[in-house]
């Protein structure tokens, strides 16, 4: 392929406002089916090389999870704040062993599959184990003494379901770990468990994805990403997914202190503005990169989810994205 690879970072869109709140889902299965169809289908419609799943299916990117396990509850939920911005959040309690999931992500995988066209990958996005660990109020100390014990019992979970997922024929798992920025005196352990993690799966290709959060279209968390270079150094990936072409300093500088010899999905697009951009913008946001990766090992992207982003406002900007893949 001569031409720059794109694709999208996880969430999507959903077509029309849902009733949900953040604990009570309102969709019936057959209403996440086919919001998963829809959300595939849109996707590929739009030329996109690898898709996902659009993530309409949950809550927000922890209580999904949380609330499809044993031993964690979602009931009294204190409440954390974090970051500098002030950003809060009822979290969950763990109240027993973390046991049992049922995030049927496999099911979700595979309707996702069946829609889109062959021509287009389909890759499974998860919520990593140091996101879950961060939103979480542990009770049971005894069984969990620490964040870390705690972060690995979260990835058992997950990995169940992804050796689901893997058997039913997925090649690309990617894992969001966003609160490596909030919390990043815990990411060299969360690197390591992340580690534990893929090394207890099947080989696929995997990936990683790290911003700053961005609920609302707005970044929470501030850490630079030179600073989470030992935890980088760790990790075992095929694959980055990072904020770029908003960030207030030179994301280049992170490769002189991690030399990375895996792709590179850079953010050229930003999710946060209504602005559409130009071939133009992108190839100017492309081109630092340049400087540290060959073309083939770049892969243009938007510096995270579309999930916040009003649909017309995605769609514009996805046909962007993928006519500078194109041009460039």
């Amino acid at each position: 392929m001569n031409r720059y690879r794109n694709t999208v970072v996880g969430s999507y869109p959903r077509p029309t406002q849902v009733a949900d709140t953040l604990k009570k889902p309102t969709l019936t299965p057959a209403e996440v089916d086919e919001l998963i169809r829809w959300a595939a289908r849109d996707q590929a419609d739009l030329g996109l090389d690898v898709i996902t799943d659009g993530e309409g299916y949950r809550e927000n990117m922890y209580y999904f999870y949380q609330k499809r396990l044993d031993g964690v509850s979602m009931e009294n939920m204190p409440k954390k704040t974090f970051g500098t911005t002030g950003f809060g959040i009822e979290c969950a309690r763990v109240v027993g062993e973390i046991r049992n999931p049922r995030f049927n992500l496999a099911h979700c995988w595979k309707t996702a599959r069946d829609a889109a066209p062959s021509r287009a990958n389909v890759k499974q996005t998860v919520t990593g184990p140091h996101v879950l660990t961060r939103f979480s109020v542990n009770e049971r100390p005894d069984l969990y003494p620490d964040e870390q014990a705690l972060c690995r019992a979260y990835a058992k979970v997950l990995a169940e379901e992804l050796r689901e997922v893997i058997a039913a024929g997925c090649e690309f798992i990617q894992f969001d770990e966003p609160m490596w920025t909030e919390a990043p005196e815990q990411s060299v352990w969360a690197a390591e468990v992340l580690n534990e993690l893929i090394a207890s799966l099947p080989k696929v290709r995997f990936a990683l994805h790290v911003c700053g959060g961005n609920p609302r279209r707005k970044r929470v968390y501030f850490t630079r990403y030179t600073d989470l270079a030992p935890a980088f150094s760790l990790v075992k990936i095929d694959e980055v997914l990072l904020e770029h072409c908003t960030l207030g300093y030179d994301l280049m500088d992170l490769w002189k202190l991690w030399p990375f010899r895996g792709d590179l999905s850079l953010g050229v697009i930003d999710q946060r503005s209504d602005e559409i951009e130009t071939t133009d913008v992108i190839a100017k946001r492309l081109q630092p990169a340049l400087d540290w990766f060959p073309r083939e090992r770049l892969i243009l992207t938007s510096e995270c989810g579309f999930g916040h982003v009003p649909l017309d406002i995605t769609r514009a900007k996805l046909r962007a994205l993928v006519e500078a893949s194109h041009r460039l």
